[in-house]
């Protein structure tokens, strides 16, 4: 058991580091990449030899350096002179590994990452205004799917008609499948939200991530499914036989099914809350990545991922561990394999 809960961890380590890693290298190839040169060379202090930059491509040290603030100025790249205005004159920028490892993950572990240029304020702050909306957000909503899931499942099981039981479901999967900004449309008085924040907005919010989407959907079937499997199960039949409340013997082996489907929708919410928080102006981690990626912050982006792709990993790790502790055949699987 131990050994299947240290590699879940190593997994969850493993997401966490190589989901920014991947990013990074995409941003480190982009026009806006964390490594082009950005701040301007300071002619009062800067002296001949010193590194310097036109752009990512044309980078090497000043070749001259008149007196006063010079007009042009003359960079000597790989034995080169190449002279251009000065105002194109920059310090070079940061390469990868300091970039990433020692400023972006050395940064993290100190707690101190760096400034966002979209706000003007440390990124992990920012990151820590945004995360308590958008993380009760997704979690209101996955809680309230995964119970009005259950009764509906309940309901739907024991109808004894069953072109009722069809009817409720088809209206219920027509309603689900509508895309959370409709329904968030539909919830505003002339399609844009005048309102202020309030708890009315906070549960408008959760209304159409648990609804909208197909979320409500998906967990619906996905427990009618698992209901009809057990229903099949031998021991089921046997309370049956007994008169004992079914639901009672079920509800233990709906429970990893529903650790599974809810772990699942967590990526789904995360990516709906950005559409929620946007249009009831929630000042949550969606509104700080549009603002973060409008303004090419790229540290607050990287933050951002790394949060959100923790949190979705931290929910599988809990399914994970769940699984192993509920289910004696993963750790016996391990016991008999090793």
């Amino acid at each position: 058991m131990v050994w299947l809960l240290g590699q879940r961890v190593g997994h969850f380590l493993a997401v966490l580091f190589l989901s920014s890693l991947v990013l990074t290298l995409f941003l480190w190839a982009s026009p806006g990449s964390p490594g082009k040169p950005r701040v301007d060379i300071d002619f009062s202090t800067a002296t001949v030899g010193e590194p310097a930059c036109f752009d990512r491509s044309t980078c090497g040290t000043l070749a001259s350096m008149p007196e006063g603030v010079p007009s042009t100025v003359a960079i000597d790249v790989g034995g080169e002179r190449v002279v251009r205005e000065a105002r194109f004159a920059r310090e070079p920028g940061p390469g990868f590994v300091q970039w990433f490892f020692v400023g972006f993950w050395g940064g993290l572990f100190q707690g101190d990452v760096g400034e966002s240029t979209a706000f003007l304020e440390p990124a992990l702050t920012v990151v820590a205004r945004g995360a308590p909306y958008t993380v009760g957000l997704v979690f209101a909503a996955l809680i309230v799917s995964v119970l009005l899931a259950l009764i509906l499942t309940a309901v739907l099981t024991w109808l004894p008609f069953p072109s009722l039981r069809g009817a409720i479901r088809s209206v219920l999967l027509i309603v689900s499948i509508t895309p959370v900004f409709i329904l968030g449309y539909m919830l505003q008085t002339q399609g844009v939200l005048p309102f202020e924040m309030n708890a009315t907005v906070l549960a408008a919010c959760v209304a159409i991530l648990f609804l909208g989407d197909g979320n409500l959907a998906e967990i619906l079937l996905g427990l009618e499914d698992e209901v009809r499997k057990l229903r099949s199960r031998d021991y089921i039949h046997a309370a049956n036989l007994r008169g004992a409340s079914l639901w009672v013997h079920m509800l233990p082996g709906l429970l990893l099914p529903v650790t599974s489907i809810s772990a699942a929708k967590v990526a789904f919410l995360l990516g709906s809350v950005v559409i929620a928080e946007r249009l009831f102006r929630v000042p949550g981690l969606g509104e700080a990545s549009l603002e973060a990626a409008k303004e090419g912050d790229v540290l607050l982006l990287l933050t951002l991922t790394v949060f959100i792709t923790g949190l979705v990993a931290l929910v599988a790790l809990v399914r994970d561990v769940a699984e192993i502790a509920i289910d004696p055949r993963l750790r016996r699987g391990r016991e008999d394999g090793g």
